[in-house]
């Protein structure tokens, strides 16, 4: 029985021959791009039963990353097929090695897909998200395709950087619950880089993520420890759901990957909306959705500068919460200080506005730095609202600042 695991290779490369020639027009940066093209190149040879020239593609790929077990798995399947003993091609059917091939598989399956069809520099502008000047880059995953997108930002639009594979919770994604092993949806910032000794499965470095955020609060999500990390110092990759909920890159991509992750509060979002779905969007309505909540925030701050408390108020909805205040505590905190309030200056800069995902509802994130004066403060924060669509109209369901 000829390996089936062969015959998914080959499958995976017919996908991929026609747009082999673009692999070099690709700009990955050139350690992730020889991987994955090295990769290709010997599903492309496997297609076309050149069994000798994959495997040099195969043994280069593993020269370059030797802890890579994809790699390793191809290589002992393609000795085997090219001496003809087809009987004992992955002949181990014990249900451990079978798990192991169907995560390989899947790997693989990932990888290759994330070759076909997507033009990366398109997507970018498909991503709903407007950044400020202090927001250098952002991260983009998407869990359906295994795949995290770098983007820098250009006039507050995105420039595609590179992208990278990546593993996600072990039970897919959707965390709502401590302990479920799944990777969060929605719009979420880095923190700061762990620094303490940790152990050797979180790779060459970890950056949490502020999950819980504050929607996840507003849903009563619970658990912590969300973390974009690296792998066991004897494994190139893992699986594509094989996490305890974090978001894992090789040490390779990790390493590369620093210099953004160690700028403060980048934006990391994570989609399970699909590669097909976003790049299908059109960006005329992703412009015009900006300029509703950007006027919406114009007007909203506005009313605040004029006092006018019923116009003001009419900006949320009627369980919209100011960090853990909900709405009668909170109003009735501002009825007052409208009330005593007088000079008021308020400026707001640097607004970022980033699409939520996970969500039946549409959900626009939007964060900016508040400065406030008035006869009974003087204050600065940068402040988070969370914009919701209902009936047309854009609406605030949380406030809140730091």
């Amino acid at each position: 029985m000829i390996n089936f695991f062969i015959f998914i290779l080959v499958g995976a490369s017919l996908l991929f021959t026609s747009n082999a020639c673009a692999l070099d027009n690709i700009p990955h940066n050139q350690k992730l791009k020889k991987t994955e093209k090295l990769l290709v190149e010997t599903a492309d040879k496997i297609s076309e039963g050149k069994i000798d020239a994959a495997l040099e593609a195969v043994i280069n790929l593993i020269d370059i990353n030797p802890n890579f077990k994809l790699a390793h798995m191809i290589h002992g399947d393609l000795l085997l097929l090219q001496s003809h003993n087809y009987d004992q091609v992955s002949a181990d059917t014990g249900k451990q090695y079978k798990e192991k091939i169907s995560d390989l598989k899947l790997e693989l399956s990932r990888r290759i897909k994330s070759f076909n069809n997507v033009d990366k520099n398109l997507i970018g502008s498909k991503i709903n998200v407007l950044l400020a000047e202090d927001k250098k880059y952002l991260i983009f995953v998407d869990v359906k395709s295994s795949r995290l997108f770098a983007f820098s930002n250009n006039k507050g639009k995105l420039e595609y950087i590179s992208d990278y594979y990546i593993s996600v919770g072990k039970n897919g994604y959707g965390k709502k619950i401590e302990g479920d092993k799944k990777t969060p949806i929605g719009t979420y910032f880095t923190e700061k880089k762990i620094t303490r000794t940790l152990p050797d499965l979180y790779g060459d470095g970890a950056y949490p993520i502020n999950f819980p955020s504050a929607y996840d609060r507003l849903n009563n999500f619970s658990g912590y420890g969300i973390w974009i990390h690296g792998t066991p110092s004897t494994t190139y990759s893992r699986p594509p759901e094989s996490s305890d909920g974090c978001i894992v890159l090789s040490n390779t991509d990790i390493n590369e990957l620093a210099y953004i992750l160690d700028e403060p509060s980048t934006p990391v979002i994570i989609s399970d909306t699909g590669l097909s779905k976003i790049t299908s969007r059109d960006v005329s309505n992703i412009g015009i959705v900006q300029n509703e909540i950007l006027s919406r925030i114009q007007g909203w701050k506005r009313s605040w500068e004029e006092k006018d408390i019923n116009n003001y108020l009419d900006y949320y909805t009627d369980s919209a919460k100011y960090n853990n205040d909900n709405y009668l505590k909170w109003t009735t905190h501002k009825k007052n200080v409208f009330e005593k309030s007088k000079d008021l200056i308020i400026k707001i800069e640097n607004i970022s506005l980033f699409e939520y995902p996970g969500d039946h509802q549409e959900l626009i994130l939007v964060q900016f730095k508040q400065k406030y004066s008035s006869n009974l403060l003087n204050n600065e924060m940068i402040k988070q609202q969370i914009w919701v669509k209902r009936d047309s109209r854009w609406s605030i369901i949380y406030e809140g600042g730091t």
